[in-house]
């Protein structure tokens, strides 16, 4: 368990990188009270894995119509669904209508019950983020990660949330 800040990198102009951990809940919200928002009818308490992470890279390309995501070296129509989903909500304070070259691995396997679209989704807009420096904080980003995954909100915070 970490209360360390997750990592993010600027790699150039519109381009950047970061790292999340996944979490797990201890105490879990059932329902939601706001579909579109993504809120929890009730609050929960997780426990951010350590030494799982997922990184991204995200590359905004001035000109480029449409968005080209990889997961683990692959492509996925419905994974890259809700990936352009999330940029859409980045591009849209950014007030841009690039499109989005991303590359995100884990070092643990995927849709295995250990939170990978958690730590997906807060690697994916602290890094889509910075590369169009929205010059977000940590709240911030956690309210746009939790439009993305609910529980990926908590993986923009280490330790305990």
């Amino acid at each position: 368990m970490s209360s360390e800040p997750r990592t993010t990198a600027a790699l150039g102009k519109f381009h950047a990188a970061a790292q999340a951990q996944p979490n797990i809940a201890l105490v879990k919200y059932w329902g939601k009270r706001d579909v579109v928002l993504n809120l929890p009818t009730t609050g929960s308490i997780s426990i951010t894995l350590d030494s799982l992470w997922t990184r991204t890279e995200v590359r905004f390309v001035p000109g480029q119509a449409h968005d080209r995501v990889s997961l683990n070296g692959r492509s996925d129509a419905a994974e890259t669904k809700r990936v352009v989903a999330c940029l859409d909500l980045l591009r849209q304070r950014a007030a841009v209508d690039w499109g989005a070259e991303v590359d995100s691995r884990n070092n643990f396997p995927t849709a295995a019950g250990l939170a990978s679209s958690a730590s997906g989704f807060a690697a994916l807009v602290r890094a889509g983020a910075q590369a169009l420096d929205l010059g977000l904080d940590e709240t911030e980003l956690s309210m746009l990660a939790r439009r993305c995954s609910g529980s990926a909100a908590r993986s923009i915070f280490g330790g305990y949330v």
